[in-house]
């Protein structure tokens, strides 16, 4: 039996996580029909897991590592390419997914009642699962190029969860509040697109960070997608240099971001159907 009490304010941090555990069968449901219903009517399916990195690595090999001569700190370039590659997409797509959230699910929250967190909580998981399946198969070519290469992993590994966590919470933060924009201006998606694919080039995912000159480090380093990308090297190729100072400042302004995003979320996640 549920008890439902209506009051005409909400608390300001009143952010429902309590509520995603009650409704954590519900979670699943959603993130495994997204995964289902994204790979359907698909010449191979969800292939497109495996084969989508790998083919954008192999372009980046070839434009930023052969054309550009970009360096990559010694490490083979397909090594080098594919985290960042995996890390970013893994961001773009929980943002991407998040952000939308309201534009996508209207039709059903008009009709049922559920906390709406539920619906982009799901979509970071399915993303997720994306995501480890690109890891793994990351994790078998490193061991492939290890027979030939001068390549051991070190205890920074253990920090691999850590930029997980720093690109879903920043991705999950962000689309929170920018789903609240675009579900009153649909134009919006648009200028987001656009700052999303300039903001690729502000995280070190076809360049390393020591490539950036010392008077914009610090400025480098806040986009707290650098050192999540950089941990991941620094574990499997030992360069660059981990900051933990930058790690620390990314773990608290993707903290800070995500409570930001929960409060604006559910402070207009009823008022904002009526705009759609």
């Amino acid at each position: 039996m549920w008890d439902w009490e209506v009051k005409r304010k909400q608390r300001w941090f009143r952010l429902g996580i309590r509520e995603l555990f009650h409704y954590k069968d519900l979670i699943l449901r959603f993130s495994k029909r997204d995964l289902l219903a994204g790979y359907q009517q698909t010449l191979i399916g969800p292939l497109w897991i495996i084969i989508q990195p790998l083919l954008t690595t192999l372009t980046y090999v070839l434009i930023f590592s052969r054309v550009a001569r970009i360096g990559t700190d010694g490490v083979p370039p397909l090594l080098f390419y594919l985290p960042g590659i995996i890390l970013w997409n893994y961001f773009s797509e929980c943002l991407n997914s998040t952000m939308n959230t309201f534009q996508h699910n209207a039709h059903i929250f008009n009709k049922v009642f559920f906390p709406r967190l539920t619906v982009p909580v799901s979509q970071v998981l399915t993303s997720s699962f994306r995501m480890m399946i690109q890891l793994l198969i990351f994790f078998i070519i490193y061991g492939i190029y290890m027979f030939n290469y001068d390549l051991s992993v070190n205890s920074a590994t253990l920090l691999l969860p850590v930029s997980l966590l720093l690109c879903a919470g920043f991705a999950l933060g962000a689309g929170l509040i920018i789903s609240i924009a675009t579900a009153k201006y649909k134009d919006l998606d648009a200028v987001v697109q656009f700052a999303l694919r300039l903001f690729m080039f502000a995280a070190p995912v076809v360049y390393s960070s020591t490539i950036i000159p010392e008077e914009w480090k610090w400025l480098f380093w806040l986009n707290p997608l650098t050192p999540a990308i950089e941990t991941v090297r620094y574990a499997f190729f030992g360069s660059p240099a981990l900051s933990w100072s930058a790690l620390l400042i990314s773990m608290t302004s993707v903290m800070f971001l995500l409570v930001i995003g929960l409060v604006v979320f559910k402070r207009n996640e009823v008022r904002v159907m009526d705009t759609i």
